[in-house]
């Protein structure tokens, strides 16, 4: 009798373990709503609809959260925890601080975000001009209100800039480069392809309507030809263009990204040698200064 007794509890206590491991299991329907970090960088003097800026990314990961309506929350502060404070209401957490928002409407359970990112206009920092500590206090949170989790604090330098306008000059456009690099196989807009950044600076260029174009031949000097206006020089080579909004001279350029799809790379399966012309153009067509010829090993499959 005590054995059977002994046997009953025994199977109770693992009932009981099970059910508190269920129960602590992430993303479980009996889990809370909860998130986890993984890792925070950002793209800094980026454009975007004629403002600059920092595009903040974030890589992360949501349990209990599927179809709940939910935010990433970033708050701007001073590095000693001091909130910036908004003037304008434009970019405005409702305590008056400085803080931007992204959306977040999970479609599974858990959801995994690899690079969610968040634009920030330099402006939007509501600072006078000099130096600061600054940090952003990142969040996931309920559209409601309310902290789901708090992902990781992210400290950076940054320096407002006088408001002193720009003088022009007569001087020759032109412009010089830095460097250029590939993300291979991003989708984007349903299509599969590469993303080509480029750093560069332009000078004596304010406001002048004009291109980055990128020109693609095979590395014997071979051009890419293409009937799809979209991707065509008026040549009939394959080429994309990038316009450029400089509101200062020099325009500086850290990250200027353009995406082609591998669709419009029309050849035949196998794997090629090919290079890419990188100008920057004047909008009604002419060249203002090539900047690189860069050389990259592509596969079709």
């Amino acid at each position: 009798m005590k054995k059977m007794y002994f046997g009953l509890a025994a199977i109770l206590l693992s009932i009981m373990f099970s059910a508190a491991a269920a129960t602590a299991q992430p993303g479980s329907k009996t889990s809370a709503p909860s998130a986890t970090f993984q890792k925070i960088w950002v793209d800094y003097d980026v454009k975007e609809e004629g403002k600059n800026g920092m595009r903040i990314h974030t890589a992360f990961k949501v349990y209990g959260m599927k179809g709940a309506s939910s935010y990433l929350q970033l708050k701007f502060q001073k590095r000693d925890g001091t909130p910036l404070k908004d003037n304008n209401g434009e970019f405005d957490h409702e305590d008056g601080s400085v803080a931007a928002f992204g959306v977040l409407k999970p479609g599974y359970d858990p959801t995994l975000y690899e690079d969610f990112d968040i634009f920030m206009p330099y402006d939007e920092l509501d600072l006078s001009s000099g130096k600061y500590e600054l940090k952003i206090d990142v969040d996931v949170i309920y559209e409601s209100g309310g902290l789901v989790t708090h992902l990781t604090f992210y400290e950076f330098d940054f320096t407002q800039p006088g408001k002193t306008p720009v003088k022009t000059t007569s001087a020759k456009p032109s412009a010089a480069f830095d460097r250029i690099w590939i993300d291979f196989d991003i989708t984007e807009g349903g299509k599969r392809g590469m993303r080509i950044h480029a750093k560069f600076t332009v000078y004596n260029m304010l406001n002048m309507p004009s291109y980055l174009a990128i020109y693609f031949t095979k590395s014997d000097g071979t051009r890419l030809l293409t009937n799809n206006l979209d991707f065509r020089s008026k040549e009939g080579q394959l080429a994309i263009y990038k316009e450029l909004d400089i509101g200062y001279d020099p325009g500086v350029f850290s990250d200027l990204k353009m995406f082609i799809p591998y669709s419009e790379l029309s050849l035949p399966p196998g794997k090629y040698d090919l290079e890419m012309s990188v100008d920057v153009i004047y909008k009604e067509g002419g060249l203002i200064q090539h900047l690189t010829d860069y050389e990259f090993e592509y596969t079709k499959p």
